[in-house]
């Protein structure tokens, strides 16, 4: 799924490589799940901007696929790298805006980590 993502999405992996090297000072291909929490972080970071919300539908579309034709691993990651950590820091108006457009899969899981969505206090 990593090299599939990096494929599919060089914009956004070149966002997310750059805040994983500001992190870890480095790209590992060995460290998928740490690289995709840094997806997640680049994604929050764009959150803000109402133009970059078109390119949100086919990632998380992506990862809705992913969650339903995944084995147990390619799920774990999803959920603990990914969405666990999507919303971070987010201003609420953002969220507001960003979380009709997330998949019932992927709020599902998020719910389930956070026991609310990112638009309730």
């Amino acid at each position: 799924m990593y090299r599939d993502f990096r494929e599919r999405f060089p914009e956004l992996t070149r966002a997310a490589d750059a805040r994983h090297i500001e992190a870890w000072d480095s790209i590992d291909d060995g460290t998928p799940y740490i690289w995709f929490e840094s997806l997640a972080g680049a994604i929050n970071d764009r959150m803000g901007d109402e133009e970059f919300d078109a390119e949100l539908a086919p990632v998380f579309g992506y990862f809705d696929a992913k969650l339903r034709g995944g084995d147990s691993e390619v799920k774990t990651c999803i959920d603990v790298s990914f969405v666990e950590n999507l919303f971070w820091r987010v201003a609420q108006r953002n969220s507001a805006r960003v979380w009709p457009k997330v998949p019932k899969s992927l709020q599902t899981l998020y719910v389930g980590f956070h026991g609310r969505p990112p638009t309730k206090t």
